[in-house]
C-alpha cells in the first residue's frame, strides 16, 4: 500500500469507539495518535488520503479555537487535499463551526458516532 492508502487518526480525550478496525477493513493503513504534537509530526512526514480527528474546544487556549488548529494548518501545507472528517460533541457546537470558517473540513459527525455514517464519509 501507498501513501494514498494512509489514515490519521486523532484522539484526543477519547471516550468512544476505537474506529481503527474499520478503517483497516475500508482499505487504509492506520497511524493511530492521542497526542497532538506526534499527530502534526506525522502529518509532516506523511502524505494522508484522510483524516480522523477529535475536536475539542477548551476556553483556556489563548489563541486557538481548538486542539485541532495547527493539525489543520499543517495538513493544509503538507499533504494534498486529504478526506477531513471531524468527531465532535454538539456542545461545541458554536466553536466548531468557527473552526470550520477557518479550514477546509470533508465531513463532521457527532457524538455518538455511528460506524455506518463514518463509513458513508469515505464513499
Amino acid at each position: 500500500m501507498t501513501d494514498r492508502n494512509r489514515l490519521l487518526f486523532f484522539v484526543d480525550e477519547g471516550g468512544f469507539d476505537d474506529f481503527t478496525p474499520l478503517f483497516v477493513e475500508i482499505g487504509y493503513i492506520v497511524d493511530f495518535v492521542d497526542s497532538q504534537r506526534k499527530a502534526i509530526q506525522l502529518a509532516k512526514k506523511n502524505q494522508y488520503r484522510a483524516v480522523v480527528a477529535e475536536f475539542n474546544y477548551n476556553p483556556e487556549f489563548r489563541d486557538r479555537v481548538s486542539n485541532i488548529e495547527s493539525l489543520l494548518a499543517t495538513l493544509e501545507s503538507h499533504s494534498v487535499d486529504p478526506n477531513i472528517i471531524i468527531l465532535y460533541d454538539k456542545i461545541n457546537l458554536i466553536q466548531f463551526e468557527q473552526l470550520k470558517k477557518r479550514f477546509r473540513i470533508n465531513h463532521s459527525l457527532n457524538f455518538p458516532i455511528n460506524k455506518k455514517e463514518l463509513t458513508l464519509c469515505f464513499s
